[in-house]
């Protein structure tokens, strides 16, 4: 009997301690008014394009990988206007982390696509889901 509850307390004890990192991750993605407006799964090559719905008026943008890691070179910002902003990041992203926040030009800006070039993502590697943020 002493055998069966140590063994479920030992596994409960365990099961809190892997739920706390989650929500504390979960907390930090919503820290600072951070709004997501767009995900793509990246499919290996070295670029991919998110175009991203809707009007709205943002002061900065960055991107996050979520469950793989993902070498990223830049981005580039496309504004519904039709200019556009290239950034250069040079990052790696491990999963869960996010690019710096970066400033669009002008004031309050509209952006209507966002290009990724990155490294290309092994073949039986797992595919980074990318977020991209704005606020």
């Amino acid at each position: 009997m002493n055998k069966h509850l140590i063994l479920g307390l030992a596994g409960a004890a365990a099961a809190l301690t892997a739920a706390a990192p989650a929500a504390a991750q979960q907390w930090r993605w919503n820290e600072g008014n951070w709004r997501t407006i767009g995900y793509t799964t990246v499919d290996g090559r070295d670029s991919d394009t998110v175009n991203l719905p809707g009007v709205t008026r943002q002061r900065e943008i960055r991107v996050c990988a979520l469950n793989a890691p993902l070498r990223l070179r830049d981005f580039d910002i496309r504004f519904a206007n039709g200019t556009r902003q290239d950034v250069n990041t040079r990052a790696v992203l491990n999963a869960g982390t996010c690019t710096r926040a970066v400033d669009l030009r002008g004031n309050r800006r509209d952006v209507a696509s966002v290009r990724l070039r990155y490294d290309p993502v092994a073949r039986r590697a797992a595919r980074p889901l990318v977020r991209i943020q704005v606020r």
